[in-house]
Formats: C-alpha cells, sequence, structure tokens
C-alpha cells in the first residue's frame, strides 16, 4: 500500500505564483533579433528599439545615464527612440528584464547580394590564414542574416540571428569581404564598426527588390505571381525531388564502376585508357557524342615512408560538377557541386609508404572539367607538398539523359529575399550599403542599370534615407582572356553597374578588374577588394582626403582621334602607353585601338577606324593587358564612352 501524501495548499502556493510571476516577467517582452548582446548601433542618429509585449505592458529603456518609457500597443507591439549619440562603447542596455552587454555605438553598413557576399572567411583562409587565425577587434562586430524567403508580402521578423565580435572563433563562416571592410574601415577611422551580411548565393537582383517597383518589369513580376501558387510550387519541387532521385538512383544501379569497385586500390585498371585531366575536350566525347554522367579518374602516387600514417590533406582543385573521392578504396570527400574547393582530410593511417591510388569518380556532362590553375596536391603536416600528376587513367562510367525536371528555388523569385532579408532591417539606421551582385543576371544584362537603380532609390524609400549611400562593386575578370574586341553579358553588366552610378550622386563604383580569377567566379582576393571599397566610403562617408579610382568626365573627337578626360591623373606603360582601348565608327563593330595617356587624359586612335563615334576600355570578361590606373594603381573600371548625339 502506497504511503499517503499530504501537502497543504498554503505552502505551495507561494512557490507556484513565485513560479509564475518569474515566467510572466520573463515572457512579457520580446526582442527582434538586431537587439542583442554585442550590437552596434548607429552613430549620430535616433535608434528605434522595437520588440512585443503583453498588452499594456510598460517597457523602460535605460542607456547611457537616460531612461526611455512606452507602452505596448492593442497587438502587444512596442517602439520607442533612443536620443542620438557619438561614437563609442562598451555600453550596456536594459530593456525591461532583458540586460544587452557589450553595447557600441559606431557605423552600420549592409554588405548585400550573392556568392561573392556569402564567401566566408574560410574558403579565403590559403591567403590570409595568418591574420584571420589571429585578428580580434572589440571595436568591429559582424552580424549573418540567416537566408529566408517570403513570396506573399513582407515580413516583419528575422530568422533568429546574433551580433558577433571580430575574433578567430568568430567569422569562420562569415561573409569574408564584410568581415575585411568592417576591419579596415576601423583601422582607418577609429570609429567602431558594425556590418550585416544579409546575402545568399545564385540570387538575382530582382530577389532583393520589393513588389512596388518589380511591377515595372512584367516577366519577374508575373513570375511571382504564378510562384504565389503553393500547390504549382509544391508539386514542380515534388517532381524535381522525385526526378532527382530517380536520376541519381539509376547512375548509382548501373554505374560499373560502383558494381565492381573501380575505387579499390588492387583494381586493375590497365587496360583503361590516359588522358590529361585538362583535356577535357577528348574524354567529355564518345562516339555517340557529348557524354553526361559518371566519368571515373585513377593515378597512382608514391609516399615517403616518413609520411606513411601521418594525416595529410589531399586537394584536388576545383571540379565540374560532384564528385567523390577516395584514397586506397576510402572514400575521403564528396563535393556536391562544382564551386567549392575541394580539401579533402586524408585521416591518420591510411596513406602507406610507396604505392597509394587515388580515385575520382565525377559526376557532369558535357562540360565536365579539372579547372586550370588550381592545387592539386598533397600537403603534408609539415608543409611538404606532394603534386599530383596532371595524367589519369580514364574510363567512362554511365551514360545518362538530362535531368529533365529542375525544382523552383524561392530565393531566386523576384522580391522572395528583400521580404525577409531587407524589409525586416529597415528600423535599424545604417551608414550606407556594400553591393556586390550581378553574376546571375549577365543573361539579361542591358536592364540591370535600371534593376538597380530602383533597388536603391526603393532600399531608400523604407530606411527613409534619401541619401543613402551606395557602394557598387564591378564584377571582376572572369573566363577564358580574349585579345580581340568580344561581346558578353558579363562585361555589359559591368558597363550598367557603372552606368547606374553615374546616374546617382549617391552612389560610387568599386572596380574589380585585376582581383578576379579567369577559371572562378569567386575569386579569394576579397581583402583587396573590401580595402577599394573602404577607399571610396572613407573618401564620400568620412571625408578622408584619399586617392579613389578616377571617373571618366568627358570626351571629345578630334578628326580620326579621341580624348578622354579624367577626374585625376591617369597612367599606362612607362611610354604612357594603355592597352585593350577599342574604337567604332557605328556603334557596333569595334576595333583595337592605340592610346596614350597623358596627365589626365587618354589619346586614342586606330588606322582602321577614321571617324570614331564610340570608345570602349576593358571590354572584355578578362582583359589580357587594361593597365590604365590612377593613384596607387586603382585601376580604372570597364567602360564605354559615346560621341553625344
Amino acid at each position: 500500500m502506497r504511503p499517503s501524501l499530504q501537502v497543504s495548499v498554503s505552502s505551495i502556493m507561494p512557490t507556484l505564483l513565485a513560479l509564475f510571476l518569474v515566467t510572466a516577467s520573463y515572457g512579457a517582452i520580446k526582442l527582434p533579433p538586431l537587439l542583442s548582446d554585442n550590437m552596434v548601433i548607429q552613430r549620430d542618429r535616433p535608434i528605434r528599439l522595437w520588440g512585443s509585449a503583453d498588452v499594456g505592458e510598460k517597457v523602460t529603456v535605460r542607456f547611457k545615464q537616460k531612461s526611455y518609457q512606452t507602452v505596448a500597443g492593442h497587438q502587444g507591439e512596442w517602439s520607442l527612440l533612443l536620443d542620438p549619440s557619438v561614437a563609442g562603447g562598451p555600453y550596456i542596455l536594459e530593456i525591461n528584464e532583458h540586460v544587452l552587454h557589450n553595447v557600441m555605438v559606431g557605423d552600420v553598413w549592409v554588405c548585400s547580394g550573392q556568392s561573392n557576399v556569402d564567401l566566408p572567411v574560410y574558403r579565403v583562409e590559403d591567403l590570409y590564414k595568418q591574420l584571420t587565425d589571429t585578428l580580434k577587434r572589440n571595436e568591429v562586430r559582424l552580424l549573418k542574416i540567416t537566408n529566408d524567403t517570403h513570396i506573399a508580402g513582407t515580413e516583419e521578423a528575422l530568422a533568429d540571428t546574433r551580433w558577433r565580435v571580430l575574433a578567430p572563433e568568430n567569422v569562420s563562416d562569415f561573409s569574408a569581404i564584410s568581415y575585411f571592410l568592417g576591419n579596415d574601415l576601423y583601422e582607418k577611422t577609429g570609429i567602431p564598426q558594425g556590418v550585416i551580411a544579409s546575402s545568399w548565393g545564385g540570387t538575382p537582383i530582382q530577389s532583393w527588390i520589393g513588389e512596388e517597383y518589380i511591377k515595372k518589369y512584367p516577366h519577374y513580376y508575373n513570375e511571382m505571381l504564378l510562384t504565389r501558387n503553393n500547390e504549382y510550387v509544391a508539386q514542380v519541387n515534388i517532381a524535381a525531388q522525385v526526378a532527382g532521385r530517380a536520376w541519381n538512383s539509376l547512375l548509382y544501379r548501373l554505374d560499373p564502376g560502383v558494381r565492381e569497385k573501380w575505387y579499390a586500390p588492387d583494381y586493375n585498371d590497365s587496360h583503361w585508357q590516359t588522358v590529361n585531366q585538362y583535356d577535357n575536350g577528348s574524354w567529355t566525347r564518345t562516339k555517340n557524342g557529348p557524354f553526361n554522367g559518371s566519368y571515373w579518374f585513377r593515378q597512382e602516387i608514391e609516399a615517403d615512408p616518413a609520411h606513411a600514417g601521418e594525416e595529410a590533406l589531399l586537394r584536388v582543385g576545383c571540379l565540374v560538377d560532384a564528385d567523390s573521392t577516395y584514397l586506397n578504396g576510402v572514400l575521403i570527400g564528396t563535393t556536391g557541386y562544382q564551386y567549392p574547393p575541394r580539401k579533402y582530410r586524408i585521416p591518420a593511417g591510411l596513406l602507406k609508404a610507396g604505392k597509394n591510388v587515388i580515385t575520382i569518380r565525377l559526376i557532369g556532362g558535357s562540360n565536365a572539367a579539372f579547372i586550370k590553375d588550381k592545387p592539386y596536391k598533397i600537403v603534408y603536416n609539415n608543409g611538404n607538398e606532394q603534386p599530383l600528376s596532371t595524367q589519369w587513367k580514364f574510363r567512362h562510367g554511365t551514360f545518362m539523359p538530362q535531368q529533365r525536371v529542375q525544382a523552383i528555388g524561392i530565393q531566386n523569385i523576384a522580391t522572395a529575399c528583400y521580404n525577409s532579408m531587407i524589409w525586416p532591417l529597415r528600423h535599424f539606421p545604417v551608414a550606407g550599403v556594400l553591393w556586390y551582385q550581378g553574376e546571375s543576371n549577365t543573361g539579361r544584362a542591358e536592364e540591370y542599370e535600371s534593376l538597380l537603380g530602383d533597388l536603391m532609390e526603393d532600399w531608400r524609400n523604407i530606411w527613409k534615407e534619401p541619401s543613402l549611400p551606395f557602394f557598387i562593386v564591378q564584377l571582376p575578370d572572369y573566363m577564358a582572356p580574349t585579345n580581340t574586341p568580344s561581346e558578353s553579358g558579363w562585361v555589359s553588366l559591368r558597363e550598367s553597374q557603372r552606368r547606374a552610378t553615374l546616374n546617382d550622386i549617391n552612389a560610387e563604383l568599386v572596380v574589380g578588374l585585376g582581383l578576379g580569377e579567369w577559371n572562378d567566379i569567386h575569386p579569394l582576393r576579397k581583402k583587396e577588394l573590401a580595402e577599394r571599397a573602404s577607399l571610396e566610403i572613407r573618401k564620400k562617408v568620412y571625408g578622408q582626403p584619399v586617392a579613389v579610382t578616377p571617373r571618366l568626365e568627358s570626351g571629345e573627337i578630334k578628326g580620326s582621334q579621341v580624348i578622354l578626360t579624367f577626374s585625376d591623373p591617369i597612367t599606362g606603360d612607362k611610354e604612357g602607353n594603355v592597352y585593350d582601348f577599342e574604337l567604332s565608327e557605328n556603334g557596333h563593330t569595334y576595333r583595337n585601338a592605340e592610346a596614350v595617356a597623358n596627365k589626365n587624359k587618354v589619346y586614342i586612335s586606330s588606322p582602321e577606324v577614321e571617324k570614331p563615334v564610340s570608345v570602349r576600355y576593358a571590354w572584355r570578361n578578362t582583359p589580357p593587358r587594361a593597365n590604365l590606373k590612377g593613384r596607387n594603381n586603382l585601376p580604372l573600371p570597364t567602360f564605354q564612352w559615346d560621341k553625344p548625339q
């Protein structure tokens, strides 16, 4: 028989009441993610604080020896304004029971765009590891906006995120360009800096613009309306998932390399052909035409006994598209798409003295490739490196059809990122915006100037800052160099970016030329690019007397010669020669031209062009000899000048 349990009501009631009061008090005030420990609030501006509470709840804020009060409204919402503050900190900010620590007052920047803003610090460690492993700045704070979409309209709430201090343990996954920008601005101004990275790889500009502006573009607006049909999106994505699983399942089931274990170290590959990894023009084709499916590569390497059994790093460059990589029959790494560098850790005990076998199963179409000028090697713990051979034993695996059904990525639809990742920021004052995007819009480059102008106007409106400064990164060099005039969406989009800044007195161009990589859409020199952006910001926002990229101011035609005038002195080579200029008599066909720089002018002519009407400079995806520069060797951008009508 159980003993009876007797507890007096009078003894338990005080405990229950206390628990209720603590719970009610703690849950009454809720803050948005932007308001957290370590945040930076914009100096010299009234600062809006906001959140939710119980209806009628009294909200008290204490900051810098001042107290502010308000009451939650009929829907539980509350907001109030703090007085403007000068730069400084750290401070404590109290909002009822919430105590926010380590708060700074300084300048806040939004860095937005697609994958080159997304590109994290860990991807650029090969260049800057000594810095990123040691640098700590309590005066620089970073906030990464979590990827989120909404297509039906704007959202008030951000996905959960928190401010972090710039320190080695906090930055690995943070936007590299944003990290370097915040640090450089602090070093050069002494003002605390906060950087908000709100970006999403692969997204087009229209996904970052609000509905009222997107109505001007029916092709994007109507696509947005279509994707508001949840059933349509769900059915397409279900079909894509089914198709993808079926395709991959069939590939795996039919692939003889999987069945016969072509990755096994003792597999006999003597009957395979030998190919050069860069000669993909031959190994991506068969007698039946371009190949699509699985490609298999094997090579032997000899390891020194001193490295036997130790951990190491296998680097197999960048591959198009997906790969599974084996060492001595053990899968050591896999990557699902082409852009990430392959850095695969070799576990202890796997590497043997003498012969070892590396096997790569590559999944791709007729564009499958080993990207040139990337590292293909083993890196040992003592820093020694062993390069891989470019020669591989090779065999096709399974010939597959193209995948026919593609999913709908809502993040790529007009307004989707704006609604969830920009609109909720609008109450938080900022000093300006760095915009680095355009790679996904090169197919319609001619409309980008208008879209970018609309984005800037839209964001200024929601922040209620008509002169909010924008700094636009012009796309850098990318794709194979060409020595002859050429047309491409990539270079045309560069010009659209430049023209958008010419039409806007509160926008400046940040030149990317010289910092790109012809073989990688994600160039690594983000520190140098951030420093160029910092120069433009320091000149425009801080009024510092720094050298920036000269601006093209005017042009004139004298006979067969065009003379361009710039805002500052410009230079070419030691003799003043400037390369990668082109002239045209009709604005359509361009010829290579000779050019000479003298002071702040460039003189351009061509024996093939008697009556020029248009000039282009660096009008190639990767201009091989473009050398027009201002002070501090700052390169000039891709540009076009046309004779006034």
